[in-house]
């Protein structure tokens, strides 16, 4: 493994995912929903934490797909909002 193989810096460091709760300015960021069936990853946060009428704190999420629509064309998606305790920022 000779000097040269990775430019400048070397290999960037791994991520940890954090809880989205902890996170500020969560607009336009990938997230990581945690669900019963597993993890889904390829979403983007598309509002900052709100109360829903309940009063339970949640996130507004889209698929990455339907992010980068909605920036390039202005068609707004159809919003999901998620408990924060179920979401994770990468």
């Amino acid at each position: 493994m000779g000097e040269g193989r990775y430019p400048y810096f070397g290999e960037p460091p791994s991520r940890k995912p954090q809880p989205a709760a902890e996170v500020p300015a969560l607009l336009g960021k990938r997230v990581i929903l945690s669900l019963p069936e597993g993890f889904v990853y390829d979403m983007r946060a598309i509002s900052q934490v709100r109360p829903d009428e309940d009063g339970q704190d949640v996130l507004d999420v889209v698929s990455e797909e339907h992010y980068f629509r909605w920036m390039f064309t202005k068609e707004r998606p159809v919003l999901e909002a998620f408990p924060v305790r179920l979401v994770w920022v990468e």
